[in-house]
């Protein structure tokens, strides 16, 4: 198969170590792409010059716009929407313009809003990976073009699908990860954990709580998103210290480690996930997930055996108190089982086989 691949030009694909967690999409297509490539499909990766892969890369000489530092100086990059979605559709259209002369048989994007509007108009067939949950934004779009039959969707669980079910979804793959790479501990840490983006959605706050009701030390790593900086100075910063400690945004290596020595990842999530790439890091790790049963959370702990499904902040603390009936050992296997990088590109191989045929 002749396979197009793009994300984002915004950084390198991979990302880099500490953008890893924010940027989850790019650092998944990394993957795939490569281990595409790796099967012997014509994988054409389209990124930031810079971007590394098995497959052909194709960067139009341009470095990734947010280490462009001349335009840095001159505004806010990451706010500032028209300069982003032009980069990114530099890349977007000249995958179409290849396309129409015939060099793809099969096109998979990412940005869905930034590229939908070029695939209905294309004989190729899209794929478009859904990363966030569908709004009502989206549902307007998918729905205009609900009758398009040369453009496909891919869940990242099935959750994600409930707010519109009736586009034409191909098949929902999980994300997986590199299981080799994330070292494996049987005992059991002495402090809880709280891995994600700083935002009022992901419950920090609420996790500040549950290690001040327990008693346990609370580790906290993530990046304070800049437009919901308010969250972090009234909600975060005044708490740690004592037994919460902030790490930061770590290299991946200190991640693994902090994953690792953990007794639990808490994941008192205030919205609807759909996909929590942090809990199955944790659990190949060995360490157990104790979130709320919002979103795909239920796809991804397995109750009483990987971690506790809660609904509440009580149940979260009688959680904790109960963690150690928990095989670590059970983590690991259900990861391996579940959500490898190889079965995540298995699933998608099928989805482009299923398409074109």
């Amino acid at each position: 198969m002749r396979i197009a691949m793009f994300c984002s030009s915004l950084l390198l694909t991979p990302p880099a170590n500490k953008e890893k967690m924010i940027h989850v999409p790019l650092h998944l297509t990394a993957i795939l792409a490569t281990e595409m490539a790796k099967r012997g499909h014509s994988v054409t990766l389209f990124g930031a010059k810079g971007t590394k892969s098995k497959a052909t890369v194709v960067d139009l000489n341009l470095p990734p716009l947010f280490n462009q530092l001349q335009m840095r100086d001159s505004m806010d990059l990451k706010n500032h929407y028209n300069a982003m979605y032009f980069y990114e559709q530099a890349f977007i259209s000249d995958i179409y313009r290849r396309a129409s002369e015939g060099e793809f048989d099969i096109i998979h994007i990412h940005p869905v809003n930034l590229s939908i509007n070029f695939a209905v108009n294309c004989k190729v067939p899209t794929v478009f990976t859904l990363h966030d949950p569908i709004s009502q934004w989206q549902c307007f779009i998918f729905n205009m073009y609900k009758t398009n039959k040369n453009i496909y969707y891919v869940s990242i669980s099935d959750s994600q699908r409930i707010p519109l079910k009736d586009i034409n979804f191909i098949d929902t793959v999980h994300n997986g990860i590199d299981l080799c790479k994330y070292p494996f501990n049987a005992l059991t840490g002495d402090y809880l954990l709280s891995a994600s983006r700083l935002v009022p959605e992901k419950g920090v706050d609420v996790a500040i709580k549950i290690a001040k009701r327990t008693g346990l030390p609370l580790k906290i790593t993530g990046e304070p998103a800049s437009n919901n900086n308010s969250y972090w100075m009234e909600k975060i910063k005044p708490e740690i210290g004592g037994n919460i400690s902030y790490e930061g945004m770590v290299s991946t290596q200190r991640m693994f480690s902090i994953y690792k020595n953990a007794t639990a990842l808490l994941c008192p999530i205030k919205w609807e996930e759909p996909f929590g790439l942090a809990m199955i890091e944790a659990m190949a790790c060995g360490t157990p997930v104790i979130a709320f049963n919002r979103g795909s959370v239920k796809e991804i702990v397995q109750n009483g055996r990987t971690g506790f499904i809660v609904d509440d902040m009580n149940g979260m603390i009688k959680a904790v108190k109960k963690i150690n009936s928990i095989d670590r050992r059970e983590c690991r296997r259900y990861v391996e089982e579940e959500f490898s990088f190889q079965k995540m590109v298995d699933k998608y191989e099928l989805v482009y086989k299923k398409i074109l045929k």
